[in-house]
């Protein structure tokens, strides 16, 4: 049985996305791997600055949580603070576990950089598991501005980019992304992310949240108040929509920058537009039943830096969406190709707003889309199919390692019916 290593900060009981999608994946994994994580503290623990390192069990999978700081993730300081907390434990756990392979995602961004050091030293292999590209949404949504802290990100992913034995990416835009920095194809696997159709399923709306009334059209964004979704344009649409008594934009969640999305939706006067708190992941087929049409912006320039999870959730419950993002990234691809949703460019409240009109007036295009959605999400995006990829890549992997050397391992992991995308990284000194 081989010995996977995991290193993330979110893993359950949290609600984070990347801590959900690695609990669910190393639950599968778990099977016919021998799976440690080192994650940090759960959100919903009581704050600890000892034991530095603690051991527990997540069914069959080994887990080991670094104490938090837990400070408020709406100051960038704080943030940083909180992410240094975690990494510092992080780097100590791993060095002190024995895998085959580990397995480091971006969460920190740092995690790369961590992945890499431990496979010079343990003389294990190394996954980059790209959740997110670093530096570049930092650039794109300007969440980061400090040049010097940018290209030290730079450089350590870089670093990590050269001695991953391979990198999995979300999508096609992020792979394009990754070979614009010189990475060769064939380390590059595309495996995206996934949702439990089980668990979230098309249902008619219960209006147990009160949202809309009777013969209302509602809009709506269901996910995190971050920089990298650009929900300015979606108050911006409402303005122009506000003489349409029937359409309403419901925002749902929570985030960095709710506080002052709703003091720019009250300073404009905005009747038709609602915030609601973040729900549990238990209750998303609920929420997303309560909307006729739903949202996924992404700020401008961000394509390929990250592929947006909620799109999957959207998926599942069987609902059409708008994608506010560039052509060529990977849910505005999505969408054209196999019709279950419209795009309009980033930024342009104006396309939105005719969007939504025109979504309105075809209630039968938006069933349409809908029951397209549900069966592309049940045929592509299940749990259950994603995750068993991942086990066939580790399969070919793992064994590819242990039978044999450097050059013969590349070519057969190209060969891997989850690589879709693959290659070696040449070095990127002055990226």
């Amino acid at each position: 049985m081989s010995k996977i290593l995991f290193v993330n900060r979110s893993f359950g009981p949290d609600t984070d996305p990347t801590g959900v999608l690695l609990t669910e994946l190393t639950e599968d994994l778990a099977r016919d791997h021998e799976i440690t994580v080192i994650c940090g503290s759960a959100n919903t623990a009581k704050l600890k600055l000892w034991p530095m390192l603690h051991r527990e069990c997540h069914g069959e999978v080994k887990v080991i949580r670094t104490f938090g700081a837990g400070f408020s993730k709406r100051n960038l300081a704080f943030r940083l603070a909180n992410l240094a907390v975690y990494w510092f434990p992080a780097w100590i756990a791993a060095g002190r576990e024995h895998a085959d392979v580990i397995i480091a995602e971006t969460d920190p961004p740092l995690l790369g950089f961590l992945g890499a050091i431990v496979k010079r030293l343990k003389g294990c292999r190394f996954v980059y598991y790209c959740q997110d590209v670093y530096p570049d949404i930092a650039e794109a949504t300007r969440g980061l501005r400090n040049r010097w802290l940018i290209a030290f990100l730079r450089w350590c992913n870089n670093f990590a980019y050269y001695h991953a034995d391979a990198i999995v990416v979300l999508g096609a835009d992020m792979a394009e992304r990754l070979r614009c920095k010189g990475v060769p194809d064939h380390r590059i696997v595309i495996i995206p992310n996934w949702i439990d159709c089980r668990k979230v399923k098309p249902q008619p709306a219960s209006g147990i949240f009160g949202i809309g009334q009777p013969g209302d059209f509602v809009v709506m964004y269901d996910g995190n108040f971050g920089w990298s979704q650009d929900l300015g344009t979606i108050l911006e649409a409402a303005q122009l929509m506000r003489d349409h008594p029937r359409v309403k934009f419901v925002l749902v969640g929570d985030g960095c920058k709710k506080t002052s999305l709703e003091r720019t939706a009250k300073l404009m006067g905005l009747p038709n537009v609602r915030f609601i708190d973040r729900h549990p992941p238990s209750a998303i087929s609920e929420v997303l039943a309560e909307g006729h049409l739903q949202l996924i912006p992404l700020t401008a320039g961000a394509a390929g830096c990250l592929v947006p999870s909620k799109v999957y959730g959207i998926l599942a419950a069987g609902k059409p969406f708008v994608a506010m993002m560039e052509p060529g990234a990977e849910v505005a691809r999505l969408a054209v190709e196999t019709g279950v949703g419209l795009v309009v460019p980033p930024g342009d409240a104006e396309a939105l707003a005719a969007t939504i009109s025109r979504c309105m007036k075809n209630p039968e295009l938006l069933d349409e889309m809908g029951q397209r959605a549900r069966r592309l999400a049940e045929h592509s995006y299940d749990r259950r199919l994603v995750t068993r990829r991942f086990a066939e890549f580790f399969g070919e992997f793992l064994g590819t390692i242990s039978h044999t050397q450097s050059t013969s391992q590349q070519s057969d992991l190209a060969k891997c019916p989850v690589a879709r995308e693959t290659a070696s990284v040449t070095p990127m000194p002055g990226d």
